[in-house]
């Protein structure tokens, strides 16, 4: 009897909904994660599994932005010009300014170099496809890690399992990076991240057990120290 029930707990979510086990039924999850149903990171914390699919979600999610990435590549290096055409004429350019052109010979010789390592050719197509699996990886884990730890410091009590694999399906609004013609930066990036932020704040709140404020503080607290950290990486690489 009692591992009958504990069967059953093992598969029923938090709020009474039964929770499948397989891949399939991980993805029936994302349109409410695209939603904010918080409910949702209850029924993910209670799955079996839950971090070994999430880490699937995410490497699925990151192939299909490769892929698309590339795509758009390919499309961009068949209507750019050849690197070499745009160095000569950006030369050209730049030679023909009236404040290079009172510049001394040396001087004016001394921006030819600079300006071709400027303009540098397009990455191989290919690139996207290993580059956005990883980054889409690297920034879920360092994120992971520091919600754990500023979840616990505010009284949470998931573990580091629950929080990684409740904050991979916080990553579903960035599906919509997938669609046509959406540009990968500007206002449209922002609002995507905005909308993982708000599904990073529901995933917290249900992987610790957090009200709502210390949910909001754990969820910004983590993305101020991740900013903060790559801000800090990117200083270092300047020196």
């Amino acid at each position: 009897m009692a591992r009958s029930l504990a069967t059953m707990g093992e598969h029923t979510g938090l709020h009474g909904g039964k929770v499948s086990g397989d891949f399939p039924g991980l993805l029936r999850l994302l349109p409410q994660a695209l939603l904010l149903d918080g409910d949702v990171y209850y029924t993910m914390k209670a799955r079996p599994r839950a971090l070994y699919h999430g880490v699937l979600l995410l490497l699925f999610l990151g192939l299909a932005l490769g892929l698309a990435a590339a795509a758009g590549a390919l499309i961009t290096r068949g209507a750019s010009p050849h690197p070499a055409d745009l160095a000569w004429a950006a030369e050209r350019g730049l030679l023909r300014l009236p404040a290079v052109q009172r510049l001394a010979p040396g001087g004016r010789a001394g921006l030819v170099p600079l300006l071709r390592r400027l303009v540098v050719g397009p990455q191989p197509a290919a690139y996207p496809l290993l580059s956005a699996p990883g980054q889409l990886l690297l920034g879920w884990l360092a994120y992971g890690l520091l919600a754990q730890a500023v979840a616990r410091l505010l009284g949470g009590q998931g573990r580091l399992g629950d929080t990684l694999a409740c904050t991979a399906l916080a990553e579903a609004p960035r599906t919509l990076l997938l669609v046509p013609f959406l540009p990968p930066l500007g206002l449209a990036a922002a609002g995507v991240e905005a909308w993982v932020l708000a599904a990073r704040f529901q995933a917290l709140r249900a992987a610790h057990g957090l009200d709502g404020w210390r949910a909001f503080w754990a969820t910004a607290g983590a993305a101020l120290l991740l900013g903060a950290l790559a801000l800090g990486l990117w200083a270092g690489g300047l020196r």
